[in-house]
C-alpha cells in the first residue's frame, strides 16, 4: 500500500516524450468506490497541495504506466518528434 503524502513526493514523468511534468498537487477520488481518479500536477516544482495560480494539468489514473521509487511514469499525449533533431 501507498500513501498519498508518498506519491506527492513523486516526479512526473512521461515516456512519450522523456519531459520531466512536474508534481502531484492534487488528487481527485471517487469516495464512493475508494479510488483515485486524476492527479493534477504543476510543472513549477511547487509541492504545496495547491498549485500556486491554481493551474495545473490532469493525469487520469488510467495513464500511470508505473510508479517508481522517485518518480511515477505516465503515457499521455503525443511522442517526441526525433526530426526535430540533427542527429
Amino acid at each position: 500500500m501507498i500513501r498519498v503524502s508518498d506519491i506527492m513526493e513523486k516526479e512526473i514523468i512521461n515516456v512519450k516524450n522523456g519531459k520531466r511534468m512536474g508534481f502531484i498537487t492534487d488528487i481527485d477520488m471517487d469516495i464512493n468506490e475508494g479510488k483515485i481518479m486524476s492527479f493534477t500536477i504543476t510543472g513549477d516544482g511547487g509541492r504545496g497541495l495547491f498549485s500556486r495560480n491554481g493551474e495545473g494539468q490532469v493525469v487520469f489514473f488510467s495513464d500511470i504506466l508505473k510508479i517508481g521509487c522517485d518518480t511515477i511514469i505516465v503515457n499521455i499525449g503525443s511522442e517526441l518528434n526525433v526530426d526535430q533533431f540533427n542527429i
